[in-house]
């Protein structure tokens, strides 16, 4: 009997001190040659515990670099690094031999967001949310310039604050996060809207759930059969000021 014990005491520590999923290293140089491009593997999807990253305050915003893994020493390859490739394959192709880059253009201290490229006007539209609250222009970079131009862009009608941005059958389409009752003189509420690069005109898709306002919607997809799928987190009300009013779903 105490045998029996013995060993089903071994059995369940095995259990607790067993992790399993992760791959060694998490991360390592793409390539000899190129020292500053560090692949990460599998995502560093599962890290070998005990690992911490600090939370941003205000002060300060810890990035994933800052990520403490001590049982895994090649994740100190990641602080080091000027590129990080989630695919080798398909990042090496994209970095080429020699990779560099530059500091382009200086934007507001402010949250951008969606960025979305439309190929036929080989053009970068993004949104910045706030501050200051209540800025409805976009901004577009234009890269059939050279160098690139960065411009502020006003749509027609204008879109509030879109959070979440992608490119479908030629319409980006736009998750609009914000909204109140007077927003350039017009009542905006959160939705999804469509914006027609070639005409510059918005059309509003959804606005409510069964005559609910939506809290923030945030990111989005449209599926090829035209389903827009989309998330509504309620966490990211107020951390935006971009809505006058409490979350309803």
């Amino acid at each position: 009997m105490r045998a029996a014990i013995s060993v089903s005491v071994l059995a369940v520590c095995g259990v607790v001190s067993a992790q399993t999923g992760v791959f060694r290293p998490l991360a390592q140089q793409c390539s000899p040659s190129l020292p500053a491009v560090v692949c990460i593997n599998r995502y560093a999807s599962v890290m070998p515990y005990h690992f911490f990253r600090n939370i941003s305050n205000g002060a300060s915003n810890p990035t994933f670099a800052s990520t403490s893994v001590p049982n895994d020493t090649s994740f100190a390859l990641v602080d080091k690094a000027d590129f990080l490739a989630f695919d080798q394959e398909r990042g090496q192709e994209i970095l080429g031999s020699n990779p560099s880059y530059d500091f382009i253009f200086h934007v507001a201290n402010a949250v951008h967001e969606a960025p979305v490229y439309v190929p036929s006007q080989n053009k970068l539209y993004l949104s910045q949310l706030s501050p200051p609250p209540g800025y409805l222009p976009q901004l577009v970079i234009d890269l059939n310039q050279h160098p690139p131009t960065l411009s502020e862009y006003l749509s027609d009608p204008p879109v509030y604050a879109p959070n979440g941005g992608t490119f479908h059958n030629g319409l980006i389409y736009w998750a609009a996060s914000g909204g109140n009752n007077s927003i350039g003189g017009t009542e905006q509420r959160v939705g999804l809207r469509t914006l027609d690069p070639m005409t510059n005109k918005t059309t509003t898709i959804l606005n409510n759930y069964f005559g609910y306002y939506f809290n923030t919607i945030d990111d989005l997809f449209v599926h090829p059969n035209g389903d827009v799928w989309f998330t509504d987190p309620g966490q990211s009300v107020p951390a935006h000021d971009i809505i006058a009013r409490s979350p309803r779903l």
